[in-house]
């Protein structure tokens, strides 16, 4: 399903719609880390201007500094490791 109909079916009152727990809310519930790529922003006319929005969960984080990750604040954690892997599927694919 499409993100765009996922968010119309969302928003659309049901009476009889029944309460789902998130991806994210069962990883953590279950101590599991957590990482989503929600969506891919790209510029036809200035391609290095995309970017990508992705959510995660405190595990996910803490999981990246026992790896040696570091920054100031969650995103910048996150931002290190999503702009290496980066990197290195760039050198693999080279």
């Amino acid at each position: 399903m499409k993100m765009l109909d996922k968010l119309k079916k969302a928003l659309t009152p049901n009476s009889k719609k029944k309460k789902s727990i998130s991806d994210k809310d069962k990883a953590t519930a279950m101590g599991e880390p957590y990482i989503e790529v929600v969506s891919v922003n790209f510029d036809k006319a200035s391609p290095g201007d995309g970017f990508f929005e992705l959510e995660w969960n405190k595990i996910f984080v803490q999981s990246l500094q026992d790896a040696g990750y570091s920054g100031t604040d969650e995103d910048e954690i996150v931002d290190a490791w999503f702009t290496g892997l980066c990197r290195q599927i760039a050198e693999d694919e080279g």
